[in-house]
């Protein structure tokens, strides 16, 4: 037992001063992480919301319609209708015969042959954008224009009418209206849980900090057998709250990479669940053998020690948060060519999943799943059998390589113009300023990043300033801070991967990251000189 448990003992701790000196080394991106659990456990406990309805209707009839979901959030939303109406025929009221009937020859016996006015037939057609959302279009059959009301359009929820309007019309034409819809009647209210959780990615990057520095805390502790038993029941119940973490995110397939290590060593849920349980086995048996323990230092320089440490993790912790990790495992680190990384697949690696297809096939409440070569060699034994197809079933064998950049883009807001290719295919050095969000960061670099501008521009050098804030927010900041610049757009997770402190500079050589800062330490216009004159 004595050896089992110092075995136990000396595994446990250096595995928790490794984990949790490498997540110290970029709190932000565990922070991310657990923001994505926060999210996670929100959305598990929201309230199942309606969907509102929008709906072409004709004589009471529901003819189409197009729906769109709806949030706690929700108060008053705009709704956007644009109805347009194109003639498709003519009705020939003096020989009683329209034009397509004409051409077969056939006649309506009951229609009066007196003269009546010209009338027509409309195609309409009906595109509805809620809250700015992509429009959900519907097509109307054809209609006389001698109706009095072609077409309803009413928006329903939870069986509640809230809003109708009839559409007109007597010649091709378009129309187009905006109604703001009194939603909050018909919203249901999250409980305090799901609030809660929104409210805690507030402090994730605390939290982050704060369980990184308590697991190399503890295990320094647990190494120099200081309060043997306070240290194997806080170990205890921290795994426990990890194990509960990674068994549900392998469970519900819900965050697939619970950052443990953080981008040192990926682990898929299942791993990281597997590597908790022992890692549960382990403390379970120190806590119990902990009385064959004993501590390296006396009481009192042991409180000491324990300080000491406790304060030079916190600190280590924040500097990398202000100033950028010291160890780089992120994909965009110095020396990395991201062009590369995007395009090349590693020797031995798939460049796609192995996909088997599987066909599903019911005859009653029977069911049965077949491969291709089964299904196709057996069709007619399964459809003489009264075996139906149901859906077909795609089962990844093989995952194919996943580049760890996938998502890089660069848009210009104001023309749309796509600036992902020129930037990577550009020749020279080039600067990428990223301020993840304007209303969130440092603005103590505005100055000094105006002067870099300024300096690029006089060195014909692009300077790519970008940001995940939308324009008008971005605009306003560059106006009140009297910045020489407008930000592009980028994407708020690849903008995250780039700048673990908001903001952060890269200096690029082609497509080869040569060097970052954090905002609060930019290099001078000397450095960027001399860095760029080599």
């Amino acid at each position: 037992m004595k050896i089992a448990v110092q075995i136990s003992r000396v595994f446990t701790a250096l595995l928790f001063v490794f984990s949790g000196m490498v997540k110290l080394n970029d709190p932000s991106g565990f922070a991310i992480k657990l923001n994505e659990y926060f999210d996670v456990f929100a959305s598990d406990v929201a309230q199942k919301q309606d969907s509102i309805h929008v709906q072409l209707m004709d004589g009471g009839k529901v003819i189409q319609q197009t729906s769109f979901q709806l949030f706690s959030s929700d108060r008053v939303q705009p709704l956007n209708i644009l109805v347009s109406s194109e003639s498709v025929n003519t009705i020939d009221t003096t020989s009683g015969l329209d034009t397509a009937e004409k051409k077969t020859g056939s006649s309506k016996t009951d229609r009066k042959k007196k003269k009546q006015p010209p009338r027509k037939l409309y195609n309409l057609k009906l595109n509805a954008i809620f809250k700015q959302l992509p429009a959900g279009s519907m097509q109307f059959n054809t209609q006389d224009s001698g109706t009095k009301a072609m077409a309803v359009v009413r928006c329903v929820v939870a069986g509640k009418t809230i809003y109708q309007k009839d559409i007109h019309f007597v010649s091709s034409n378009d129309a187009e209206f905006t109604t703001n819809l009194q939603l909050e009647p018909y919203v249901k209210k999250e409980g305090a849980l799901h609030g809660f959780y929104l409210a805690m990615k507030k402090y994730s990057l605390y939290f982050s900090v704060g369980f990184c520095a308590l697991e190399v805390i503890l295990g320094f502790a647990l190494l120099v057998g200081w309060s043997i038993t306070f240290t194997a029941a806080s170990m205890l119940l921290l795994i426990v709250f990890f194990t509960f973490l990674t068994g549900y995110s392998w469970v519900y397939n819900k965050v697939t990479d619970c950052g443990c290590f953080g981008d040192f060593i990926k682990l898929k849920p299942k791993e990281s669940f597997i590597k908790d349980l022992v890692l549960t086995g382990l403390i379970l048996i120190i806590f119990f053998g902990r009385s064959y323990i004993k501590p390296w230092f006396s009481k009192g320089f042991g409180w000491k020690f324990m300080g000491v440490i406790s304060l030079l993790s916190v600190a280590f912790g924040w500097l990398c948060f202000l100033y950028l990790p010291v160890w780089d495992f992120l994909p965009y680190k110095q020396g990395n060519d991201i062009h590369k990384i995007m395009t090349e697949v590693p020797k031995g690696m798939r460049s796609t999943d192995s996909i088997q297809m599987l066909f599903v096939l019911e005859k009653g409440k029977d069911s049965l799943s077949v491969t291709t070569k089964e299904y196709t060699d057996g069709y007619e034994k399964f459809e003489k059998e009264g075996w139906n197809f149901r859906r077909r079933i795609d089962k990844v064998i093989i995952e194919g390589y996943k580049s760890p950049i996938s998502d890089f883009a660069i848009t210009d807001p104001r023309t749309g113009i796509d600036l992902k290719d020129s930037f990577i295919h550009s020749k020279g050095y080039k600067l990428l300023w990223i301020f993840t969000y304007t209303d969130k960061g440092y603005n103590g670099a505005n100055p000094e990043i105006s002067e870099i501008y300024k300096w690029s521009q006089q060195n014909k050098m692009a300077f790519y300033p970008v940001t995940a804030s939308s324009p008008e927010p971005s605009a306003a900041y560059v106006k009140k801070h009297k910045l020489p610049f407008l930000f592009l757009s980028g994407d708020q997770k690849m903008l995250m991967t780039l700048a673990r402190y908001n903001p952060t500079l890269y200096l690029f050589r082609d497509a080869v990251v040569i060097d970052k800062w954090s905002g609060r330490n930019l290099p001078s216009t000397q450095k960027l000189q001399k860095l760029t004159s080599k």
